[in-house]
């Protein structure tokens, strides 16, 4: 994961669960928010996604049962309080910067960073 200090906007580096699916698509895949802001978000999900891709994504909040987060193995860990973690969106189009494979992980894990398209003010 890249340094958040260097970010442009202050972002929240709680873990939650979330899903997306592929825009116009109904299939959802499990994956864990790492970081996040008003304008982007990281995630950790064991789907390769191609920079350019446009998704939905959808916020669970602790209901990982829902979407297999929890079956998948992605572990999710305790809040860190900030304004920045209010900036958490219940579903949002974004689209897909950035697809880094994770190769300390046992199974191939991606990591990928996401800019909101038309965030809400």
């Amino acid at each position: 994961m890249r340094n958040l200090m260097r970010r442009k906007h202050q972002r929240c580096a709680k873990d939650t669960a979330i899903s997306y699916t592929y825009l116009n698509k109904t299939k959802q895949y499990g994956a864990i928010a790492r970081n996040y802001s008003r304008f982007g978000m990281y995630f950790e999900t064991y789907k390769l996604l191609v920079p350019g891709t446009m998704i939905v994504i959808r916020n669970h909040h602790s209901d990982t049962e829902s979407v297999g987060i929890a079956s998948a193995g992605l572990n999710s860990a305790g809040p860190a309080p900030t304004t920045a973690c209010q900036e958490l969106k219940t579903q949002i189009v974004g689209e897909v910067k950035r697809c880094e494979k994770i190769e300390e992980a046992a199974k191939p894990r991606y990591g990928i960073a996401v800019h909101y398209i038309s965030p809400a003010a």
